[in-house]
């Protein structure tokens, strides 16, 4: 017996935007293995070059499916996080290049390469993410993800469900104890925590009520006694199996590639800024087997 079939799709976690582009045309299938493969690729390259086609890549991917401004926001608030890990990694970072020396702070040209191919990786996490987020429905991604097991997917969607609802019930509880005359906005740093820490125990109990009652009534629904049945399974046209194909070629030449070497920078060890005829023939195979996300669904 399936549970949390669906959730509320406009929630804070899952602000998925019906658009009728070719992107979301396709099966959520591909959309989620390439999602997979550009976070692989954001954990495993390091290369500056490589991380900004990337980054462009997905970002058309976006401006195709019709949610770039949305993509952009996201990026715009990961820009406040990238900030400071640029800075850390400025400051912490060494090597024998130096730049500017201010007091006891050393700015290297190898610390700056490795700060800008860190956030660049952040960017491109970030913005795959906006994919996962803004381009597949989330009925179709728990659908597709249940393939690994029952479980398994009760558990991600009973937690990304809870996750609104949560945020939810601190709002109603801030704004009764506002009622009541409480103050959270006004006085100093340390007295606006101490004041939103009174928040933490009703939300904890609420919470801890909330589950109690969701794992009474997966009992009583014999949950997991017999094994789940979907109703109108889609299935994947002969195009959009090529391009799962596709991808996982792209994915499995990556890391093959990584492990010769392309794409792995060691910006802190003296790697240079520079490219050469190899590198540009890795990345048009990289970016070639990933483009046909590009053509859609068809209608």
């Amino acid at each position: 017996m399936e549970i949390c079939r669906s959730f509320v799709v406009d929630s804070m976690i899952f602000p998925y935007k019906s658009v009728d582009s070719r992107i979301h045309r396709l099966d959520a299938r591909p959309k989620l293995l390439f999602v997979v493969v550009m976070f692989i690729f954001s954990i495993l390259i390091s290369d500056i070059l490589y991380l900004v086609l990337f980054l462009a890549f997905v970002l058309i991917v976006a401006y195709t499916a019709r949610i770039l401004k949305s993509t952009l926001s996201i990026l715009k608030y990961a820009g406040y996080v990238a900030f400071f890990v640029l800075l850390f990694n400025i400051l912490i970072s060494s090597g024998s290049n130096v730049i500017l020396i201010v007091g006891p702070i050393t700015i290297t040209t190898e610390s700056m390469l490795f700060a800008i191919s860190m956030c660049l990786r952040l960017f491109l996490a970030v913005s795959a993410f906006s994919i996962l987020t803004y381009a597949i429905h989330p009925d179709e991604a728990l659908r597709t993800i249940s393939k690994f097991g029952y479980k398994t997917t009760s558990s991600l969607s009973l937690s990304l469900r809870m996750y609104p609802t949560i945020a939810a019930d601190a709002n109603n509880i801030i704004d009764s104890m506002k009622a009541r005359g409480m103050e959270f906005e006004k006085g100093k740093f340390i007295n606006k925590i101490k004041s939103r820490a009174a928040v933490v125990m009703p939300l904890l109990l609420n919470s801890l009520e909330r589950s109690i009652s969701v794992a009474e009534a997966m009992e009583t629904r014999g949950f997991g006694s017999t094994k789940r049945t979907n109703f109108g399974e889609r299935k994947m046209t002969r195009f959009e199996l090529l391009m799962v194909s596709s991808f996982c070629v792209s994915m499995v030449m990556g890391i093959f590639l990584f492990a010769l070497g392309y794409g792995n920078a060691d910006y802190l060890n003296g790697a240079k800024f520079g490219y050469s005829f190899y590198d540009i023939i890795a990345l048009a195979l990289l970016i070639g087997t990933l483009s046909p996300i590009m053509l859609g669904g068809h209608q």
